[in-house]
Order: structure tokens, then sequence, then C-alpha cells
């Protein structure tokens, strides 16, 4: 349990970090939570992208649907896991929390793919994959 405590503020603080580093430029204003993403792995019905959501600690969240943007396609979530589509949330102490969401597309995921995340507060932009 401390090793994955560990891990989460290792993350918390590279979230951190890589806002500072690149300014809100793919974040709407006061989104509530920025974005990082983890990996992508291949599954039968598509892919699996894994996230680590990074907010205030102690603040609640909802997000209510998941696209993901190739181009001109526009392809929305089939499933997520950590957090449920329009349920509110609330982040733990250290501000992190891990998702992962399913996406209907199959194929390489290119590096210019994003996310939006459509939230009660607004969109949220980030990068699909690093």
């Amino acid at each position: 349990m401390k090793a994955f405590k560990s891990i989460r503020n290792i993350l918390a603080a590279a979230a951190l970090a890589a806002t500072a580093a690149f300014g809100a430029g793919a974040q709407t204003p006061d989104p509530g939570f920025n974005v990082i993403s983890d990996k992508v792995q291949p599954t039968d019905e598509g892919i699996r992208i894994t996230l680590c959501l990074v907010g205030i600690p102690s603040t609640s969240q909802r997000i209510d649907s998941i696209d993901l943007v190739n181009g001109k396609d526009v392809i929305p979530a089939n499933d997520i896991d950590g957090v449920d589509f329009k349920r509110y949330f609330q982040f733990e102490d250290t501000g992190v929390q891990v998702i992962e969401v399913d996406f209907p597309f199959k194929g390489e995921l290119p590096k210019s793919a994003g996310l939006i995340f459509h939230t009660e507060k607004g969109d949220v932009k980030a990068q699909a994959r690093q």
C-alpha cells in the first residue's frame, strides 16, 4: 500500500510539473482537473487508455462522457473503470485518480489524437497518448 501511495504522489508531482511547464495550452480555463495519458493497450473491441486525473484533493468532479478525436473522427468511449460516467467522484488526499477508458478504435493510435472530457464544468482537452 505504501508503494501505491508513493506512485500516486510521484504522479501528482509530475502532473504539477507538466502543468507548469506546458501551461494550460491543451486545457480549458479552470477545468477542475488535469489529464496525463499513461498507456494505450489493444483490446478485442478496440483500445483501452489508462489515464491519471490530477485535481485538488477533497474536491468533487463529474465526467459525463469522453470522446477520442483522431483527425476528423470523433469516437465516444464505450466503457470507463475507476469512476462512473455521470456520477460524482472525489479526489483523494493525493489528488490523483487513475482511470481506464475503452474506445471502439482499431489500429495504431497516432500521437496527434486527443481526448475531450465532457464535464458539468465544461470540456477538458488532453492528449490521448504521450
